[in-house]
């Protein structure tokens, strides 16, 4: 199963306690995880990709963490196995190679026009494609250049059936044009760090699933357990 256009998954994670929270995520669909350092993104598109991989979907992850050894070993540390996948090559590994400060924004246009390039390219091979992150390349681009990329994401995820999970860092984009990328995407989690009673707490907000049985609006916290990944804490809101 390769994402074909009319094939319709509703995305678990395997992880009892944060499927409860989400309800699961319809797809395809174009996903955009955002939130500062250190708030989680990495780990919960990993929980995601294992979700994608369960459910039978070829999966493409470009990161900018490693390549596949390094990744499916990180993964391994949050008690989720990709290792089969990958080696089978139901999980493809492509490791980003972005340095803002040695490119100019010219190259960096360039490298995000390839990158929608080789979407098209693999769209037979894989049903979804990860990017994590998102952030180093847009540096000095311009709004058409961001809008351009995520519009043609929609076009690929209504015409191809194709999924995408995007993570960024909040202050990548000035507020005006997140907040129109955050309406082009069919979900949007927003992550977070909050104090409470001195201790450091990673929040979820859930502001929107397009197609979910369940109401958005959901502040999921949690904090990562090695061996375990997202362990889902008992609040329901965080109160700073």
């Amino acid at each position: 199963m390769n994402g074909e256009s009319g094939a319709k998954v509703l995305l678990r994670t395997y992880n009892e306690e944060l499927d409860r929270k989400l309800g699961g995520i319809p797809l395809p669909s174009v996903t955009l995880i955002e939130g500062p350092n250190d708030s989680g993104k990495s780990v919960l598109l990993y929980h995601f990709v294992h979700g994608c991989i369960k459910a039978g979907l070829r999966t493409c992850l470009l990161s900018s963490e490693g390549g596949g050894k390094v990744i499916v070993e990180s993964v391994e540390n949050l008690g989720l196995d990709l290792k089969r996948a990958f080696l089978m090559g139901d999980l493809v590994v492509v490791q980003l190679r972005v340095e803002p400060s040695e490119q100019t924004a010219e190259e960096r246009r360039s490298m995000l026009h390839a990158l929608l390039a080789y979407f098209e390219r693999k769209r037979e091979r894989f049903g979804v494609f990860a990017v994590d992150s998102l952030t180093a390349l847009t540096i000095g681009l311009d709004e058409g250049d961001l809008l351009g990329f995520f519009s043609r994401l929609r076009e690929m995820r209504e015409k191809d059936g194709l999924s995408f999970f995007v993570t960024v860092h909040t202050y990548s984009f000035p507020q005006d044009l997140l907040v129109r990328i955050r309406a082009m995407a069919d979900t949007h989690l927003s992550l977070s760090i909050r104090e409470v009673s001195g201790q450091l707490l990673k929040t979820l907000q859930v502001l929107k699933i397009r197609g979910a049985s369940k109401s958005t609006g959901d502040v999921i916290t949690f904090e990562v357990e090695p061996g375990f990944g997202i362990k889902v804490l008992p609040y329901t809101q965080v109160k700073v």
